[in-house]
């Protein structure tokens, strides 16, 4: 086992444990995905590929779309989670710097994956020749800029938008991004941005609008998908230049 493995391995008790807050977060993202078709029947007979798992949410609701699903996945212990939720899935149990594929693909899903990465631009270099000419990236990743983050640094909170929050630092992130970052490192790694969509524009801190209730967070999940530069994660939408 590499470093980086063991650094991967040690954020899998959180995704044992789970998150509400991102599985809402998720199901967002997929709504987001499915408005994205490219092709006459945008999701038959497609092949895709998800850049890590976490501990299966998304990959579980993603192959009630895709039938064609393969993983890389690094972490084992988020491999057993995985398997827990979908079994028989194909799954490489490589880093991505380290898999050899063998074909393209027609979808690619890097989902809150780009924030824990080392070489974030030579990890997107390396999707952007897995993909397919007509093929889509969707990346995403927590906003350094988000408006409940803006608040918090006139507020003496923080002491930039760089500075990671608690939670950064408890599932090991590396980074944030803004939506120009985002838009550089896909333009440096070959890819073109076709559109960079908001999700959950969070006015308040997560323990304020838990205690405001569900409905209101899925409201305001919806109310940033046009304004990204404000909204608490944000997703790219990516093709090969």
């Amino acid at each position: 086992m590499n470093d980086e493995t063991e650094h991967l391995d040690s954020i899998s008790p959180f995704y044992a444990r789970g998150d509400h807050m991102d599985e809402l977060s998720t199901d967002r993202q997929i709504e987001l995905i499915r408005q994205y078709p490219r092709y006459g029947n945008p999701w038959k007979n497609k092949v895709v590929l998800e850049v890590g798992c976490g501990n299966g949410y998304s990959t579980e609701r993603l192959c009630k779309i895709f039938q064609d699903y393969e993983v890389i996945e690094p972490s084992g212990q988020n491999i057993k989670l995985l398997e827990q939720r979908v079994p028989g899935l194909v799954i490489h149990n490589v880093l991505l710097e380290e898999f050899i594929p063998k074909h393209q693909y027609d979808y690619i899903f890097f989902l809150n994956i780009i924030e824990h990465v080392l070489d974030p631009v030579a990890c997107l270099k390396i999707l952007a020749g897995l993909i397919k000419d007509a093929g889509l990236i969707f990346i995403s990743s927590p906003n350094g800029m988000s408006l409940n983050r803006r608040a918090g640094l006139l507020m003496g909170l923080l002491d930039s938008y760089e500075t990671l929050a608690p939670k950064d630092h408890l599932v090991r992130h590396r980074r944030l991004y803004t939506v120009q970052l985002l838009r550089d490192h896909c333009e440096q790694a070959g890819l073109k941005v076709m559109g960079m969509k908001g999700i959950y524009l969070k006015p308040l801190s997560e323990r304020q609008m838990v205690d405001l209730g569900e409905p209101v967070i899925k409201a305001f999940h919806l109310l940033g998908e046009e304004i990204p530069e404000y909204c608490a994660t944000i997703m790219a939408v990516a093709v090969r230049r």
